[in-house]
């Protein structure tokens, strides 16, 4: 019998909401789920600040430091932009609005790696377990990262599995990647617990565009049926996305993913 296993998004969100009840106050529903994908980066001034788009930046009003140090990571997060306007400082980079973030909570950031050069080998390094692309408001591709949600059977919840983006599977275009995961030895197959989960890649190291759309093509092995494309149009320093109907509440967090 199959089960579904759904956690929130971020552990301090029940908190704020657990402090809330305890002071008998309405707890304020907007605070909770995650209203912002960013990336989290570094002016070359060490100036810590959000990236919320390919063309908008965020300088955090309450933080003065990345809670993840000097990782360059994908994250979800709950803001309030304010009317405000940032304060440059010395950083060489301009910031176009002020926001106050009430949690932010990061997303396994990844590399793409190589295909091995053939369908079984890359099957033996990197998996072959069935895995499900979600088309919702978090996949999507921007700042130059592929940001998947997905669904996938865990056997214990607690086991580690591994998704990765494989490129060079198709030696005549690089623009065909492979999204693959590896359960290890996780036995999913007699009472799987249907898991979601969030990942992102770097995609730095395809080749640039130079200004054209063309088609990235995602292969994967669903859950039901054979093998699938989610397909993107793709500019390197564009954005496209997959879906616009957020659902947060469903994206289970703590999964151990490598």
């Amino acid at each position: 019998m199959k089960k579904t296993v759904y956690l929130v998004a971020a552990a301090s969100a029940l908190l704020s909401l657990a402090g809330c009840q305890l002071n008998k106050q309405t707890p304020d529903y907007s605070k909770i789920y995650a209203n912002a994908i960013v990336t989290v980066k570094h002016t070359p001034e060490d100036v810590f600040y959000l990236q919320l788009d390919d063309k908008t930046t965020v300088k955090p009003s309450n933080m003065d430091e990345s809670p993840f140090g000097d990782k360059q990571v994908r994250a979800l997060a709950n803001l309030t932009v304010s009317d405000e306007k940032p304060e440059q400082g010395n950083s060489s980079v301009a910031f176009d609005k002020t926001a106050v973030v009430n949690w932010i909570d990061s997303v396994r950031t990844k590399d793409m790696v190589p295909s091995l050069g053939s369908e079984a080998e890359d099957d033996h390094e990197y998996g072959d377990a069935p895995i499900d692309i979600i088309g919702n408001w978090v996949t999507i591709l921007e700042d130059g990262y592929l940001t998947l949600a997905f669904c996938a059977y865990w056997g214990n919840p607690a086991a580690v599995h591994a998704v990765n983006l494989v490129s060079g599977v198709d030696p005549e275009d690089p623009y065909t990647l492979e999204f693959k995961h590896n359960a290890f030895d996780d036995n999913w197959y007699y009472n799987p617990i249907t898991a979601t989960g969030i990942v992102a890649f770097d995609l730095s190291s395809l080749p640039p565009t130079n200004g054209e759309t063309v088609e990235l093509k995602i292969k994967y092995k669903p859950i039901y049926g054979s093998e699938s494309v989610a397909k993107f149009k793709y500019c390197t320093g564009k954005t496209t996305e997959t879906g616009a109907v957020p659902d947060p509440a469903k994206l289970t967090k703590s999964l151990n993913i490598l």
